[in-house]
């Protein structure tokens, strides 16, 4: 006799949120070799999720505008970040990116500023180190980098 198995219907939300040294957010303009973070929010839904296993990874990137760096801020992510287990009790994740200064030092920073977009990758990891087929993305603002030259 065959498995009776259930239906599926995965539904999933992402967002992230750019702070500065100080703490408030949104932050989008940000002097150049200042800490800031990014906090990143994320939630599956539907029929049966809870029955998906293993964990998550989050990356964060930072793509310019023009000439300039490309950017992963793997460094300063919180363990979370790369080895979110799930299921969760509510299907709500979160993760945080704290950036250090050196990250975006004065020296990257022309004097008209460097544009980067931010870029947020998930991926799914099953029980067997597997990458799977659920992921997203959440392309973010544009985050300004400037230096004061006086």
């Amino acid at each position: 006799m065959p498995f009776e198995t259930p239906n599926i219907n995965l539904v999933g939300q992402i967002s992230a949120q750019v702070r500065d040294d100080a703490g408030v957010a949104p932050a989008l303009i940000i002097k150049a070799g200042s800490p800031w973070s990014v906090d990143i929010a994320w939630e599956m839904t539907g029929t049966n999720w809870q029955m998906v296993a293993g964990h998550w990874h989050v990356h964060v990137n930072l793509e310019s505008f023009g000439p300039g760096p490309e950017l992963t801020l793997f460094e300063g992510s919180d363990p979370d970040c790369q080895h979110q287990p799930l299921p969760s009790a509510d299907g709500m994740y979160s993760c945080h990116f704290d950036v250090p200064g050196t990250k975006i030092s004065e020296a990257l920073v022309p004097h008209e500023g460097l544009a980067m977009k931010l870029v947020v990758l998930l991926t799914y990891v099953n029980p067997l180190g597997h990458r799977g087929p659920i992921a997203a993305y959440w392309e973010g603002p544009v985050v300004q980098f400037y230096k004061d030259e006086t």
